[in-house]
């Protein structure tokens, strides 16, 4: 007997209802979830087993009628990584080719320039498959979370990472896709941030809206329309940059934004026994009058920000997030100066926290695995014998 191999729509449809699942389906299941007749799903299937794409993963009883198989994609087609490099913690996380994370590990950067950086990351990333059993497996996708400016399209530089240690602009995408063995899909972290917010955040229900992150220096990443705005230089967003009257920045080669680094270095000129930012909103809200002002200063900058962003961009909401911009005093601050700009505009804090560049890294990953996986299913049709 002989059987068709690839080619078909409906090998493709249901091989979309797989991957959008955390668990296998029977063929019953997955006929009524593609609108296909029975046959049909039987014959998908039997294409997609022949092309090493889905797998009988068990029976499924204890429901009347008949034991079910059920299937799904097997694990040794592929899996997902995501990279979040940032100056202070650098995230791995492997994931199935749905998505779903197998192991996230956290590691405190070694941020000596960017060299080191990647060299971590490589390593970090060999020990989270290994723990995940998927260091044989292909790796389908790499989604890199990096601060700085991303501009893949003309120069390979990324620039302005200053928190890694990296003054000059340096080729971060060469370096690693060279220590990885899969596509490396390199961007901007609160651009990812953004991506993530958007699919599983508190930007999910929203078309046009911005995050933006305040952690040791300040960035926006600008979803307009449901599409990513990244600018003809990869540097929309990069709202370090603008005049605000209360800017600390001097010329644009200096990494001195409205950010926790400069907030913190004006706290301590006055108190150098300050532990950290948070010490100094924790001061603030007990009611420290040094702390207040600081902090008041810190949430006008933000303000300013946010202003720009709305006349420009008018977005719906601003998301806040970061390690200082998670924090309940400083967006409740933001929150209540955007209620009066001309045009007034929600500002909201993030529902991922600081794992929102993650979650935006995997599912960039997680989309262009699937759109290879399918791609599969387009191939030429061809006849074996059985």
């Amino acid at each position: 007997m002989n059987r068709v191999v690839g080619g078909t729509p409906s090998a493709s449809v249901v091989l979309a209802r797989l991957l959008a699942q955390s668990g296998p389906q029977t063929r019953s299941e997955l006929a009524v979830a593609c609108a296909l007749s029975r046959p049909t799903v039987f014959a998908a299937v039997e294409r997609l087993e022949a092309l090493g794409l889905v797998e009988s993963l068990g029976q499924r009883s204890g429901l009347p009628g008949r034991t079910a198989t059920l299937y799904g994609v097997p694990s040794a087609a592929g899996c997902v990584a995501a990279i979040d490099i940032g100056g202070t913690n650098l995230r791995v996380a492997v994931c199935d080719v749905s998505g779903t994370p197998l192991v996230e590990l956290k590691r405190a950067t070694q941020a000596k320039g960017a060299e080191s950086v990647v060299r971590q990351a490589v390593e970090l990333l060999a020990e989270a498959r290994a723990e995940a059993g998927r260091s044989a497996v292909p790796l389908l996708a790499a989604g890199v979370s990096t601060p700085g400016a991303v501009n893949l399209t003309n120069d390979p530089m990324v620039r302005y990472a200053w928190n890694l240690g990296q003054e000059t602009p340096y080729d971060l995408y060469s370096q690693l896709a060279a220590g990885i063995d899969g596509p490396v899909l390199l961007e901007n972290n609160v651009n990812l941030a953004a991506i993530g917010e958007h699919r599983h955040g508190a930007g999910s229900s929203l078309s046009t809206f911005a995050v933006i992150a305040i952690g040791a220096g300040v960035g926006a990443g600008i979803m307009h329309n449901g599409s990513l705005l990244r600018g003809a230089h990869g540097a929309a967003g990069e709202v370090g940059f603008l005049p605000t009257t209360h800017a600390r920045r001097g010329t644009p080669t200096e990494p001195d934004e409205a950010g926790g680094l400069a907030l913190l270095r004006e706290a301590r000129a006055l108190d150098p026994a300050l532990r950290d930012v948070q010490d100094l909103f924790d001061r603030a809200r007990a009611g420290d009058d040094y702390a207040l002002s600081l902090v008041e200063d810190e949430c006008r900058r933000i303000h300013e920000i946010v202003a720009a962003l709305s006349a420009i961009v008018d977005p719906e909401t601003v998301i806040l997030t970061g390690g200082i911009g998670d924090n309940e005093l400083l967006a409740a601050r933001v929150a209540e100066l955007a209620a009066t700009l001309p045009v007034p505009v929600a500002v909201i804090r993030s529902t991922l926290g600081d794992r929102a560049s993650l979650v935006g890294a995997i599912a960039t990953a997680t989309d262009h695995a699937q759109t290879e996986l399918l791609s599969r299913t387009a191939a030429t049709p061809t006849t074996s014998a059985l």
